[in-house]
């Protein structure tokens, strides 16, 4: 008979599309990964600018390989007037963190005071993440790459900052021992008095925006650049104008942002990747148990962990996650209706299920609340959660369509 163990995990659905999702790619190769991490204030448009703009700059000069590198967006909702609140609650979190971190860092202090005062500090940062939706998710996506074998390289602007040192923190704290040596921060206009990576940042002397920062919090890092040319920005704070096509500023940052990507490790893959990946984590109770159905019916989970395209390579008994389910390789790849669900397993209280799907380049994640655990009971009808669609073929490429369910 199988036996379940219990599991502390925290699974993580956030529904960021309410239709379907269409994308046609081909996958199967370690990469390295580029985010845009945005600031507060920007519009879709702006942030679509930002990222191509970054990708056909770095490009030109690096001569960057269009399979082995993939440029995406860390996203951050533009809430607006309360995006202000946001930048103080994140800078007060910052604050909070790095006073344990130094209190930790005192020569005097033994080895046991500082193991808890950094401790302290990872609370503080996870606690964070817990509270923004759009970081859990950035967490999530990064801890993915980082176990399949993947870089990461986040370009962060001004408020974007604040979300990559939070990320990186909560990720050099995972229990995982993510390869943290193969994670990289450039961070541009930024608002925070560090960068979490120990990593370069540009920012004008003249930026108002992040002057005004500087007023409330003396901590901020200085400005460190300054650019001969002007722009049409009067507040010296934007990414394209005031930064990206600054006479210094801009062949600094790409230089640089090609430099530390490039001196970034391959780490040794933990987790399988392929064109369709489905990552899950969850909260404080024992075990919620990731279930895949694949096109020709066969049903990948705990107790059967190969299917006939995939396999459940990671569900994780010990705590805090992730349990992954991933397409073997592009030869296996079915047609047909991939149908990812959750159930909850063992537990006492209610839990929530976040689940990040990947299908081809196409990255959405999802949230499902669990009321109660059903045990051996939720195996046969678990909870759906999106549904992935496969079409075409591997001469002339597939095609993936993403369902909430």
């Amino acid at each position: 008979m199988y036996i379940k163990f219990p599991i502390l995990l925290m699974l993580f659905v956030l529904s960021a599309l309410f239709g379907p999702t269409f994308s046609q790619a081909s996958f199967c190769a370690q990469k390295t990964h580029v985010f845009y991490g945005n600031g507060m204030f920007n519009n879709q448009r702006d942030i679509t600018d930002s990222v191509g703009r970054l990708e056909d700059l770095l490009r030109s000069k690096g001569d960057l390989s269009k399979d082995e590198w993939i440029f995406d967006v860390s996203y951050n909702h533009d809430e607006k007037l309360f995006s202000l609140f946001q930048v103080y609650r994140q800078r007060q979190g910052e604050s909070v963190s790095n006073y344990w971190r130094w209190i930790s860092g005192l020569w005097l202090a033994p080895d046991w005071f500082q193991d808890i005062t950094l401790d302290m500090a990872a609370r503080v940062d996870q606690a964070q993440a817990v509270r923004d939706v759009d970081l859990r998710s950035h967490i999530q996506r990064y801890k993915s790459l980082l176990m399949e074998g993947s870089r990461v390289l986040v370009v962060g602007h001004s408020q974007g900052n604040l979300y990559a040192n939070s990320a990186y923190t909560n990720l050099a704290y995972d229990e995982n021992n993510l390869p943290m040596e193969a994670f990289g921060i450039v961070a541009v206009a930024t608002p925070s008095g560090r960068v979490a990576s120990g990593g370069p940042y540009f920012t004008r002397d003249d930026d108002l925006v992040i002057n005004t920062v500087r007023l409330f919090y003396p901590d901020t890092l200085d400005g460190n650049i300054t650019n001969s040319n002007t722009n049409s920005d009067w507040k010296n704070h934007s990414f394209i104008d005031a930064y990206l096509d600054g006479d210094q500023s801009g062949p600094m940052i790409i230089n640089t942002a090609l430099a530390v990507a490039n001196g970034l490790a391959w780490p040794e893959p933990q987790l399988g990747s392929g064109p369709i990946s489905v990552t899950m984590t969850w909260g404080n109770e024992p075990d919620v148990d990731l279930h895949v159905f694949e096109p020709d019916g066969s049903h990948v989970y705990y107790a059967n962990k190969l299917g006939t395209s995939g396999y459940l390579d990671y569900d994780d008994v010990t705590s805090r996650g992730p349990e992954h389910y991933y397409v073997v390789n592009c030869e296996s790849l079915a047609t047909g209706t991939y149908r990812v669900s959750v159930s909850y397993y063992r537990g006492y209280s209610p839990e929530t299920a976040y689940v990040q799907v990947q299908a081809g380049d196409v990255i959405r994640n999802y949230s499902t609340y669990l009321p109660q655990a059903e045990g051996w009971a939720g195996d046969t009808n678990p909870e759906g959660v999106a549904d992935i669609e496969v079409a075409g073929d591997d001469v002339m490429g597939y095609t993936f369509t993403v369902k909430q369910l």
